[in-house]
């Protein structure tokens, strides 16, 4: 958090965690999406760019990896001017072949407030549901609240790529548990 969130701190501890949240500022390059990152703090080891061709270096053994920032779930051939090649590069393409089997990341700019709001509702969610009923439910929490964030732009940018089916941590979510009786 904070000064401490350094892009050195992640690729020496992120390997640690179930879970991971990045809440920073994400961005696409189009010309060269293996240059497409996220921001964290730069210290005399790294320069704070945390990069999709550093994330394919990291071996993690995260459930969820969560990219709150904007931009995070585009990447070639996807939502892009830039045309496809022979595969799909980006941030969520990165997080999954480190080993994450799923990363929650958005489509385009978020709000910092709304996506606050998203995330509380989302992980309110989480352990009872699993991650697409979660991901489904703050969706529509923040659509029936009213008022500014009901209008798609601060909620439908949140998309889930990779495995949906289990919770967090490999626990099946509560409703399947129902269904197996």
């Amino acid at each position: 958090m904070g000064s401490r969130a350094t892009e050195s701190s992640f690729k020496r501890l992120a390997d640690r965690y179930d879970l991971i949240h990045l809440a920073t500022h994400g961005y696409f390059n189009k010309l060269n999406p293996l240059l497409s990152g996220v921001m964290l703090e730069r210290d005399s080891e790294n320069d704070g760019r945390l990069e999709v061709h550093e994330i394919l270096e990291r071996k993690l053994k995260a459930d969820l990896v969560t990219l709150s920032a904007c931009d995070t779930g585009l990447g070639t051939g996807y939502f892009s001017d830039t045309p496809a090649g022979d595969d799909f590069v980006g941030l969520t393409r990165a997080f999954l072949f480190a080993g994450t089997p799923t990363v929650l990341a958005s489509l385009w700019e978020v709000n910092d407030l709304s996506a606050v709001r998203f995330m509380n509702g989302f992980y309110g969610q989480l352990r009872q549901s699993g991650k697409a009923a979660a991901l489904a439910e703050a969706q529509r929490q923040l659509h029936r609240r009213g008022g500014p964030y009901r209008h798609p732009y601060y909620w439908a940018s949140f998309v889930l790529v990779g495995q949906m089916s289990t919770g967090i941590a490999g626990v099946p979510p509560a409703m399947s548990k129902k269904r197996e009786k």
